[in-house]
């Protein structure tokens, strides 16, 4: 019985880390799943699935494997140090910090294997518009190529808003009865200020590959900041649904990411102590 139950525990996990790979923020669900559903048990449990998983990525290519080790992995462990060590932290720092961790290892990876990732992405791609070919639909390869420019000029932005994603889910589906306290320190937007005053006022030189990728970066938490602040203003409101709160606040809030970006900046710039938030 024990050995079915790691099998198919198994088998959900490596699902999952699939789906991952076409829609990215769904990642959360591998951390999710193990937090809920494996570690409770043994470690004996738990260090099985793991070598089972590891050797399955490894033996269809050893570049899964570094993707499920550098993504779903580590933020499972990640979520864990924060969690114990840096309890004090608030919530949205802590999904911030371990986003910008995870994401300096994925761009180093990147770097130093880049071509075997390319032939990933290529293949991934190539998937996609199979998948797509099945139901009939046309793919323009033309639009596919402007895309994948843009998301190589902006590589560092997007593997962040995937993981800043990926973890702000986990945070929200393993607590989410705290997510109306959920605070972020006022000092991730003083580089944005940094940037945005040299450029127009000083004309200090700087690379701007990081300079715009840093500046979006920073928009996108604070985006999603603002999205919090607007949850906390729909209850205030009036609105009931846990679900139409969410709906309401993300609609609002991605339709109109400036207004958001504004909200959530100027929510940071508070003086209210901020109380323990314990798993």
């Amino acid at each position: 019985m024990a050995i079915v139950s790691i099998l198919m525990s198994v088998g959900t996990i490596i699902m999952y880390f699939f789906l991952s790979l076409f829609i990215p923020f769904l990642t959360y669900l591998i951390p999710k799943y193990k937090i809920t559903k494996v570690n409770l048990y043994k470690k004996k449990y738990s260090l099985a699935i793991n070598i089972l998983v590891s050797l399955i990525l490894y033996a269809i290519s050893p570049v899964l494997l570094i993707i499920y080790l550098i993504v779903p992995y580590m933020i499972e462990f990640l979520f864990y140090i924060f969690n114990r060590l840096a309890r004090r932290m608030k919530i949205f720092d802590r999904i911030v910090n371990i986003s910008l961790i995870i994401t300096m290892f994925a761009l180093l990876y990147i770097y130093i294997d880049r071509e075997a990732v390319n032939l990933l992405i290529n293949q991934i791609l190539e998937m996609i518009i199979k998948f797509f070919n099945l139901f009939g639909v046309s793919v323009d390869m033309g639009g596919i190529e402007i895309v994948t420019e843009i998301s190589k000029y902006y590589m560092p932005f997007s593997i962040f808003s995937s993981l800043f994603l990926a973890n702000f889910f986990l945070f929200l589906t393993l607590i989410p009865g705290t997510y109306k306290m959920w605070k972020i320190s006022c000092y991730w937007i003083i580089p944005y200020i940094l940037i945005l005053w040299s450029q127009k006022f000083l004309n200090i030189s700087h690379n701007l590959f990081w300079g715009n990728n840093i500046l979006e970066i920073i928009k996108y938490i604070f985006v999603w900041y603002g999205i919090k602040n607007l949850y906390v203003l729909t209850e205030k409101v009036g609105i009931k649904s846990n679900i139409l709160k969410h709906g309401v606040s993300m609609l609002l809030g991605l339709s109109y990411p400036m207004v958001a970006f504004i909200i959530g900046a100027l929510a940071s710039f508070e003086f209210i102590e901020v109380k323990e938030i314990r798993m």
